[in-house]
């Protein structure tokens, strides 16, 4: 099963990246005390985080390609996996969230939550739907106790 959707989270993160740059003339700029370390820290965890996740799908050798859920050997449920479902998009979520913090809070606060929200309908939800065909009870179970972003 392949999902619908034919572009990469990554490129959607980036897409709303640039949003968010691209829109700091359009919201009012406010200055946030120590933004741009408190932003960098945001970013570096969101990109550890995304790291962590490709470490475990190479460690089991299976399919890291979010477009093609069908092709997973093996469901994940430890080291990152233990707390978020989707560490890779979280991370994601944090990358946006730390640039938002250093070039456009306001629009960040508008943007992120649509980034979210497309994540959740066009990639999340339909990777779950294929994942169950695959592990079924396993997935269920994993469903159940951990959570989909934190």
């Amino acid at each position: 099963m392949n999902i619908k959707t034919k572009f990469p989270p990554p490129l959607v993160a980036l897409t709303f990246g640039f949003l968010i740059n691209y829109t700091k003339n359009i919201f009012p700029k406010i200055e946030i005390g120590w933004g741009d370390v408190f932003g960098s820290i945001i970013i570096i965890f969101g990109i550890i985080i995304i790291l962590s996740a490709i470490i475990s799908f190479k460690k089991y050798k299976t399919t890291i390609t979010p477009l093609k859920p069908s092709n997973a050997t093996k469901l994940i449920v430890s080291g990152v996996y233990k707390f978020s479902r989707n560490p890779m998009y979280l991370g994601l979520l944090l990358v946006l969230s730390g640039i938002s913090t250093i070039l456009n809070p306001i629009g960040g606060l508008f943007l992120i939550p649509l980034f979210i929200l497309y994540l959740n309908f066009f990639q999340i939800i339909p990777e779950e739907n294929a994942l169950i065909n695959l592990f079924k009870d396993e997935f269920l179970k994993y469903k159940e106790n951990v959570r989909r972003w934190i």
